[in-house]
């Protein structure tokens, strides 16, 4: 295709997310169903989350840098995205062949680190790639692509997970994972000119730590995936291993989620250039924080699947929305020629308290106190929600006069 076709840029662009989408929520159901036919433990599965996100926060922090000062025939981000997705997809193919927890722990923890180089890339290269009016509408996409990634591997943990053989639904997977982006990037979408002759020195600072509207961005998102990590990563210890729901209601949860975000998407893809950013995320925090607190009041053993699967609809709607805020804010918040950059350390900022929290809601769980989970969940998105009320953001109409 021609570069630069305005009306099919955003499209093709959210199509690679699909693969990142389906890698990320395989994490709440398929990889936490593998992981308890070698442990019973949550600690233990929580190690698996925790490797995730401490290769994030590492690899997402370099390659950002590294994009920056790329220079290749594809262009700054290409390369990054195509190699990391299609070795990944191999490395999920592999996974059957671990038989030890051990083994599949250090599988998975490959696979997430290979995701962890094309996702920052591709995260950096969707603004990049549309014009600065598009930003918000092309992150919508890509994050509703995302869900469709979710609705898939939900579709497969719900009804092709078999854990006899693992094999069949892992094999799907990688193949969903490659192709959403080697069929797209570099064949279809290239990037800006500029992106093939300009690059950015070699070096890191610190100097996003005196940006107040940077710095509320990243505290914000530590905070949602600090939440979020409750009800999604651990989804299987709390709902399945706590409250007796089957492996197949955790699945279908995910499908639900993904619905509720398609939903989202498909509907709000344009007002997301239209409205204040601030307001969709003071929203967004508000609503995930009100969802988690009524899901307390019904959530109990013997409770109907019918209650998750609505909490997940709710849950799903607000959540899409603050995470596409992250990306969007960033594109108005972070230096334009650092936004590699600082897309790593968004990125650094997502994974963190994955890490940290995957650990401590285990240990929780394991210690029997599962029912303090949630509650804890709440308050975290109360504290992003409080905050979210300082920001001081442009209108998007400002941003293109």
């Amino acid at each position: 295709m021609n570069y630069n076709i305005r009306r099919w840029n955003p499209i093709l662009m959210s199509i690679p997310d699909i693969g990142i989408g389906i890698m990320w929520g395989s994490l709440g159901n398929v990889v936490a169903f593998f992981g308890y036919t070698f442990t019973n433990s949550a600690a233990d599965i929580a190690k698996i989350y925790s490797v995730a996100a401490i290769v994030g926060v590492i690899t997402q922090m370099i390659v950002g840098v590294l994009s920056d000062k790329t220079k290749h025939k594809w262009g700054k981000r290409s390369p990054w995205l195509f190699w990391g997705m299609l070795l990944a997809g191999v490395s999920v193919a592999a996974w059957p062949l671990a038989h030890s927890f051990m083994a599949f722990l250090i599988l998975s923890g490959v696979t997430c680190t290979l995701v962890n180089v094309a996702q920052c890339t591709y995260y950096t290269m969707v603004m990049e790639v549309v014009d600065a009016d598009q930003v918000g509408y092309a992150n919508t996409l890509a994050r509703t692509t995302a869900t469709l990634g979710g609705l898939l591997i939900g579709a497969l943990a719900g009804f092709m997970w078999d854990s006899a053989h693992p094999e069949h639904t892992f094999f799907v997977m990688a193949a969903l994972m490659a192709l959403s982006t080697i069929l797209v990037v570099p064949l279809m979408v290239k990037e800006r000119p500029e992106n093939y002759t300009q690059t950015e020195s070699f070096r890191f600072s610190l100097d996003f730590l005196t940006n107040k509207e940077v710095m509320k961005l990243f505290v914000i998102t530590f905070l949602y995936f600090a939440s979020g990590t409750a009800t999604g990563q651990m989804a299987t210890s709390i709902f399945a291993k706590t409250y007796g729901f089957s492996e197949h209601t955790i699945g279908r949860m995910g499908m639900f989620q993904s619905i509720a975000s398609l939903t989202f998407g498909f509907t709000a893809f344009k007002l997301i250039d239209v409205f204040n950013r601030k307001y969709i995320f003071m929203f967004s925090a508000l609503g995930l924080c009100l969802a988690d607190l009524v899901l307390l009041f019904f959530l109990h053993k013997g409770a109907s699947e019918w209650t998750l699967y609505i909490w997940t609809l709710a849950w799903g709607l607000f959540f899409i929305g603050g995470n596409i805020c992250m990306y969007t804010v960033l594109s108005m918040v972070a230096p334009k020629a650092k936004l590699g950059e600082y897309m790593g350390l968004l990125n650094l900022f997502i994974a963190l308290p994955q890490f940290l929290f995957s650990n401590i809601y285990g240990y929780i769980i394991d210690a029997g106190h599962a029912t303090w989970v949630i509650p804890m969940a709440v308050l975290w998105y109360g504290l992003a929600f409080l905050l979210t009320m300082t920001m001081k953001l442009p209108h998007p109409k400002d941003l293109i006069k």
